[in-house]
């Protein structure tokens, strides 16, 4: 693995998003053997904890009460929407040529796929 390849997954795999296993194994690899880019992981490493814990001081702000409540009906409406009924149309267009007594007979399909969303 290049530098610049690990270097593209860094914040990836400092927040364990990455789910390949063998990528994972490939940038510990890369680890032990390049150690600018250890160095560099382990600085943002450190600069990801001290901005997580410097949100958790000056973030303390409550949230709304009917915050919760707001969240759950935009997730069944949106999961209503997701599920409501489709309605496929599917059309059909032939076409038949005769040309010195050979006849040629085009099909062709398209098809549309419909689905309401509700507005409210």
């Amino acid at each position: 693995m290049e530098c610049n390849e690990f270097l593209y997954s860094l914040f990836l795999f400092i927040d364990n998003e990455i789910k390949d296993e063998g990528r994972v194994q490939s940038i510990e690899l890369h680890f032990q053997h390049c150690p600018p880019c250890l160095t560099e992981m382990e600085r943002e490493r450190e600069i990801l904890v001290q901005m997580k814990e410097l949100l958790v001081k000056e973030c303390q702000e409550a949230a709304p009460e009917n915050l919760n409540d707001r969240i759950a009906q935009q997730t069944a409406l949106l999961a209503s929407q997701m599920y409501s009924p489709t309605q496929t149309i599917t059309e059909y267009r032939r076409t038949e040529t005769t040309i010195n007594g050979e006849t040629h007979i085009e099909i062709e399909t398209s098809h549309e796929i419909r689905r309401e969303f509700p507005l409210s």
